[in-house]
């Protein structure tokens, strides 16, 4: 199973607008990712994909 890795620029920069990482794991867990990790308040994001039929 390959891991891949998002890593979104420009989030919880200066404190604008923050984004709280368990919000954004539950947002990639909709999508139908797997094993999702996210890194302090980084931002970065480490996933997996299984697409159907494999």
């Amino acid at each position: 199973m390959k891991s891949y890795i998002s890593i979104l620029r420009g989030i919880n920069v200066s404190g604008q607008k923050p984004i709280k990482m368990e919000a954004l794991k539950k947002m990639y867990e909709t999508l139908h990712f797997e094993h999702v990790q996210t890194y302090i308040q980084s931002g970065n994001v480490v996933f997996q994909y299984i697409q159907s039929g494999q």
